[in-house]
């Protein structure tokens, strides 16, 4: 049995849009991003330079900077549908956004790989896959019990 899809329409993509045109550019939701992507960022860089790490070694500080950035995304999408409005691009696109990089991850495995340590790449690639995903969960389920 095939499901049916509703009629065409303009059906809310997001809540916090008044319609379903693209989106106004917001000064103050530009500045909440900028203000969280800058101590996102520079967090990230506090803990990744205070936790050196060998040459070619696995990257510990950069797989400790996602995991905790996606344990506190999971935790900023309950709090942000219970919160105030500026929340989400202040905390989930800005801090979040500026902590967590996937562009790190790459360069940190291609590095790897490219100087014999395929195996600890890839390794570096599925833990942050998976503690990713389970630190995201974990947050969010967290955040659902506080609410409560």
């Amino acid at each position: 049995m095939s499901r049916r899809l509703p009629p065409p329409g303009p059906w809310p993509i997001d809540p916090d849009l008044d319609d379903a045109r693209w989106p106004r550019i917001v000064p103050a939701v530009l500045l909440l991003v900028f203000a969280g992507g800058c101590l996102g960022g520079w967090t990230r860089y506090a803990v990744t330079t205070a936790w050196s790490q060998p040459a070619f070694g696995f990257p510990w500080s950069t797989l400790a900077v996602n995991t905790s950035g996606a344990l506190v995304l999971g935790i900023v999408v309950v709090a942000a549908a219970r919160g105030p409005r500026w929340l989400r691009p202040l905390a989930g696109t800005g801090f979040c956004g500026g902590l967590t990089t996937f562009s790190a991850l790459v360069v940190a495995a291609d590095r790897l790989a490219a100087h014999g340590h395929a195996a600890t790449a890839f390794a570096y690639v599925a833990a942050s896959t998976v503690a990713g995903v389970v630190a995201a969960w974990l947050g969010f389920r967290l955040a659902c019990l506080a609410v409560r």
